[in-house]
């Protein structure tokens, strides 16, 4: 049940203010490592080399790369357009 009245510790209000300008910093951050990826995903960077590199996921930078129609470096293996095995 929540109270109306709740204030946290001083340590707990700490981490959810230093929490809160992380996502600050990562919503003003996130457009430039978007268009900064686009252009490695041209210059021949694969998806899971800048997920290692930005800790985002993998279908992110597969978004990108279809929204700027980046060439594929090998044929897809799940999914709609993935061939199945034999073919």
């Amino acid at each position: 049940m929540s109270k109306s009245d709740y204030t946290p510790a001083a340590d707990t209000a700490s981490l959810f203010a230093r929490y809160k300008r992380a996502r600050e910093t990562e919503k003003t951050l996130l457009p430039e490592v978007k268009e900064a990826a686009a252009q490695a995903l041209r210059e021949g960077a694969t998806v899971s080399q800048l997920a290692k590199l930005t800790g985002l996921t993998d279908e992110l930078f597969r978004r990108i790369a279809r929204a700027e129609g980046v060439e594929r470096l090998r044929p897809p293996t799940v999914g709609r357009e993935a061939k199945p095995a034999g073919e």
